[in-house]
């Protein structure tokens, strides 16, 4: 413990100081409550300098420990990432146990999924840092070790004052061996019902995989504008929402004003890579890298359609896009083919000089594509 202590003696933070800036944990600074305490937020100063923070104090009756709260620490004091939660510091003083983290502003991914001012565009966004966050832990970057969350829900994925989205909430995560033929750990089943792996709660064995049926549940809670439990925790969403992928039928369920956002072929990327992360054979899931790479082809389509609805282009169905439409005053041909790749056509006489012929003949440049 003295070399541990040692190793992260730049963290430590007074607890005359965390009393300070929560009013000495006044009820009136908490700002969320979870499995491991209740949540404060105040200014502090720490060796990044002084900043709005927040504020976890444990609380061993809500089940997690010292365990848990020293793992926290090792894992995002040693991996750090634009899309994970900053660790700024802790405190084990008087009784308590304190982490202290960078404030997410816009609080937890899970508040915002009915919001009406949550855009599909920014939806895209959150999942997509989220991804990343969470390939990076995975990614073994050349050593023999990974790690896995074991704890993916939209409750631990916090987002900041721009929205970027930061996956927080470390204790439960586990080290994994990376760049061998087994590549998972039998342990103790963690995590929370809904999101679980069903394979890991069969079997106990636990692999990056578990992590990737976790965020696909995280998708589809995003796409669908709620969490995975009906009424009550008993009532699990995730099966309703399967059939309704298998029958064709993901546009009674979307949210009636996220239709009207999202481009069609955004959404057919989305929600394939989202389903395929619940596939029952873990050798059929993708790695998260590959669902960073088509979270980045739904934003990309979906961008390019909000491109060309502010350039104010009249077409009355998705059949007429396919068709074709004129832009830029009719110099430009712009199509969407079944495939959903889009196609831009120049007219010649753009190319030309004012000594050439200037028929109106266009040419095909494929700029814009999905694969």
């Amino acid at each position: 413990m003295e070399s541990f202590m040692k190793e992260f003696e730049h963290l430590k933070i007074q607890l005359e100081d965390i009393k300070s800036a929560t009013n000495n944990f006044d009820e009136a600074k908490v700002i969320g409550r979870g499995g491991f305490g209740k949540v404060y937020k105040g200014e502090l100063s720490h060796f990044k300098g002084r900043t709005m923070v927040a504020i976890k104090c444990l609380d061993r009756k809500h089940g997690q420990g010292e365990t848990e709260f020293w793992k926290e620490i090792t894992m995002l004091s040693r991996h750090t990432h634009e899309n994970l939660i900053t660790l700024l510091g802790f405190c084990v003083e008087g009784g308590q146990m304190i982490l202290v983290y960078e404030h997410a502003s816009n609080g937890s991914l899970d508040n915002h999924l009915s919001s009406i001012n949550f855009t599909w565009t920014q939806r895209l966004k959150t999942c997509l840092g989220a991804a990343r966050g969470l390939s990076f832990l995975h990614d073994a970057k050349g050593t023999t070790e990974r790690i896995i969350h074991c704890d993916i829900k939209s409750a631990n994925i916090l987002l900041d004052e721009n929205w970027n989205a930061k996956v927080s909430d470390m204790g439960l995560s586990k080290i994994a061996p990376a760049n061998q033929n087994y590549t998972g750990i039998i342990t103790q089943v963690a995590g929370t019902y809904g999101y679980c792996d069903p394979s890991y709660m069969e079997t106990s064995y636990l692999t990056k995989e578990s992590d990737v049926y976790s965020f696909g549940v995280l998708l589809l809670e995003v796409l669908f504008g709620r969490l995975c439990f009906g009424n009550s925790k008993s009532q699990f969403l995730v099966p309703v929402w399967e059939k309704k992928h298998e029958q064709n039928k993901l546009q009674e369920i979307i949210l009636d004003y996220l239709k009207q956002q999202i481009d069609q072929m955004s959404l057919n990327i989305y929600s394939d890579i989202a389903f395929k992360c619940l596939n029952k054979s873990r050798k059929e899931r993708p790695m998260m890298s590959r669902v960073v790479e088509e979270l980045e082809a739904a934003l990309e389509n979906q961008e390019l359609c909000e491109g060309v609805k502010l350039t104010n282009l009249k077409y009355r169905s998705e059949s007429e896009l396919l068709q074709g439409i004129l832009v830029n005053g009719g110099k430009t041909w712009f199509s969407r083919n079944m495939n959903g790749d889009h196609c831009e056509m120049i007219s010649i006489e753009a190319c030309l000089t004012s000594t050439a012929s200037k028929s109106p003949r266009y040419i095909c440049t494929p700029r814009y594509t999905t694969r």
